[in-house]
């Protein structure tokens, strides 16, 4: 049985790291205030576009249609750019403010991570909620039997990629990729600890880049495939700094399973952003019925410190 299934954005990361972009503030905290000759420096140097999305939308349809300056080499470097820099918002020390997130996440709980950074994996791990064995569901590193388990059978699932997964070749089929896991102390204090794992031959960080024309492989739309289903059962729907944009047609489906459900009645769904009262409008604007109430869609409208434990008490009754 799964209680609550999460959706994860940015909001999140920057919650804890006050300096980390959202969307549109990306392309210059990576880059800096000008083009430069970084792999995303110089697709935005060739197109001049300086919101992260459309700009590699752009590259992304001139690199389909053949006619770009670019190759997919390219495409390829500015993944391992975003991937390097999202590694400075790794856990670090332990955060005293975030710890009602362990009581908020039960066990069996499926957690639908948009974030690139290992955060919210290490604070799991550092507190011995969750480990990437058996923890980043179908994504394996078969090097990893001596991991501590996933006990609390908590699952990230992480479909845009993360900073610790490693796409790389098969031994005897250079031509064919897959994606898996490194395990490192820095990305998870108590599971990494003594290990380094790699990802394989050959292997690189797997993100996607943001763009309006995303590319999943295979593993990662096997993962989207899963939220969908997990959503269908999940009793709760929690919603955590992301904003649920029109474009981002892949959460709607994920929202979509969530309700279209015999017992969508008794189903809940909380978003905790500071425009929280907007995302609950787009939502009821979305289905175009009058189905939801104050009580099974619950928007909290503060910053996630003082979010959490109103959380608490929305989800579990009084702390």
């Amino acid at each position: 049985m799964i209680k609550n299934l999460f959706i994860v954005g940015a909001g999140f990361t920057k919650a804890v790291f006050p300096t980390a972009p959202l969307n549109d503030d990306l392309l210059k905290q990576v880059v800096g205030e000008n083009p430069d000759n970084s792999p995303l420096g110089k697709i935005w140097k060739a197109y001049g576009i300086s919101n992260v999305e459309t700009l590699l939308t752009r590259f992304d349809l001139e690199l389909v249609s053949g006619h770009g300056p670019f190759s997919i080499s390219a495409r390829n470097e500015v993944s391992e750019q975003l991937a390097a820099f999202v590694s400075q918002y790794r856990f670090q020390n332990d955060v005293l403010w975030l710890r009602p997130i362990l009581k908020v996440i039960s066990d069996n709980d499926v957690i639908v991570s948009l974030n690139y950074d290992c955060f919210l994996e290490g604070f799991l791990d550092f507190h011995d909620a969750w480990s990437p064995k058996g923890g980043y569901h179908i994504i394996e590193n078969m090097l990893a039997d001596n991991l501590p388990d996933n006990t609390r059978n908590i699952r990230i699932l992480k479909i845009h990629g993360s900073e610790s997964f490693r796409i790389s070749s098969f031994f005897d089929k250079p031509e064919s990729v897959a994606v898996n896991y490194e395990v490192n102390p820095g990305l998870f204090p108590r599971s990494g600890k003594n290990s380094h794992l790699g990802g394989g031959v050959d292997s690189r960080p797997y993100v996607i880049a943001p763009s309006f024309t995303k590319q999943f492989v295979v593993e990662l739309q096997y993962l989207l495939l899963d939220a969908i289903r997990f959503a269908k059962v999940a009793r709760n729907l929690i919603i955590i700094g992301c904003s649920l944009r029109p474009e981002d047609s892949h959460l709607w489906l994920v929202l979509t399973s969530f309700m279209k459900n015999r017992a969508w009645k008794r189903k809940r769904t909380f978003i905790v952003s500071p425009s929280a009262c907007d995302i609950k409008q787009r939502i009821e604007q979305f289905w175009g019925r009058k189905i939801f109430t104050e009580q099974n869609l619950v928007a909290i409208g503060t910053g996630l410190e003082p979010a959490l434990l109103a959380l608490q008490r929305s989800v579990y009754g009084p702390v």
